[in-house]
């Protein structure tokens, strides 16, 4: 089933073949809608799908500020971007839709809307990174073990749409053995870098939250976290008297996750209203050295094109034709492991020690 607009044989595909498709594509919008007849059901599911699903990529890969830049779309406005919806799982009655979407963007032309109205993006994603989240309540901790509320707030969560992949430690006994409560309120970076290290990651987020009173008799929830290779940290206070434990929960990782994908978006925003072309040279001592920084140059997204001038010994030389602007690109290539500096009157590119 399609919806109004969207091309069969685009639909039908895998969303996600390539990183740039995974970053233009959100997942797991769920619509539930009632109406006269299935059909109509269907169709106004649909048009809130869209509308979600766009909501949720500026949230992505924009900046808040920059986001009130961009105008009202129309319904065909907001559809001319979209380029497939994948069903994941449908169900309908004769008068109730009920489905799950994925519903993909077409990159050059979210690029292009943005670039006309002067609205920075991303064009790559940040490393996944775990969570370690301990959390207390009177005299009880829990990290490895969840107790109700905290098992709704994370299902309400949108982990999956973000610029970072966010993985949960899953408790193994090897986590267990590493790691306490005590360890994460503490914020204990040793601990953290093994634990980090055992489930193949480079990154860890640490929070820490209490449900305790304030000074002034209020039952609020604290919370404390850090983000272990960015360095940014914070911290918060939300009071529980209008909401339950578990919706205060939803808000404190809404909040978290809103302020270290912010810093992530802020290193890999690209002005796609700009491009140029760069010849470097590279070292070239051995041809698995220079091999490797073609390797790592094809895994950035603001790269275009890579075309080669000369090949020698120390040294040889690329071309690069690439999008956004110069200094964008340097930072760029430090996420893939690459340094872009002076090399006399020239600029070399070199893998990163």
């Amino acid at each position: 089933m399609l919806a109004v607009g969207i091309s069969p044989f685009l639909a039908a595909q895998d969303l996600a073949d390539t990183p740039l498709d995974q970053l233009f594509t959100i997942r797991a919008i769920k619509v539930d809608e009632t109406d006269r007849s299935a059909d109509r059901a269907r169709r106004k599911a649909l048009l809130g799908a869209e509308s979600q699903a766009y909501i949720k990529l500026l949230q992505k890969i924009t900046q808040q500020e920059d986001r009130e830049l961009l105008p009202e779309l129309t319904n065909e406005q907001r559809q001319a971007l979209i380029s497939g919806i994948e069903f994941v799982d449908e169900q309908s009655s004769s008068r109730r839709y009920i489905a799950t979407l994925n519903v993909r963007f077409e990159p050059d032309r979210v690029s292009q809307y943005l670039a006309d109205y002067g609205v920075p993006h991303v064009l790559g994603t940040g490393r996944p990174v775990l969570v370690v989240h301990a959390h207390q309540k009177g005299l009880r901790q829990y990290l490895w073990d969840l107790d109700l509320a905290l098992a709704e707030a994370r299902s309400e969560v949108d982990w999956l749409n973000r610029i970072r992949g966010y993985l949960f430690a899953k408790g193994s006994i090897q986590e267990r053995l590493i790691m306490t409560a005590s360890e994460v309120f503490d914020f204990n970076l040793e601990q953290a870098n093994k634990i980090t290290e055992l489930n193949g990651l480079r990154a860890t987020t640490l929070i820490g939250s209490k449900i305790e009173q304030n000074d002034d008799g209020v039952t609020v929830l604290k919370y404390r976290y850090l983000a272990t290779d960015s360095g940014v940290e914070g911290q918060g206070e939300i009071a529980l008297k209008d909401q339950d434990e578990a919706a205060a929960l939803v808000s404190m990782y809404n909040d978290i996750l809103e302020v270290i994908d912010g810093a992530w978006r802020e290193r890999l925003l690209v002005d796609t209203a700009s491009s140029g072309d760069l010849t470097v040279v590279v070292p070239s001592r051995s041809l698995n050295e220079f091999v490797e920084v073609q390797k790592r140059l094809a895994g950035v997204t603001l790269v275009q094109s890579v075309e080669t001038v000369s090949v020698a010994l120390p040294l040889s030389s690329l071309q690069i034709s690439y999008t956004g602007r110069a200094d964008q690109l340097a930072m760029a290539l430090r996420f893939e492991g690459l340094d872009l500096k002076p090399y006399g009157n020239q600029m070399i590119l070199e893998l990163r020690p």
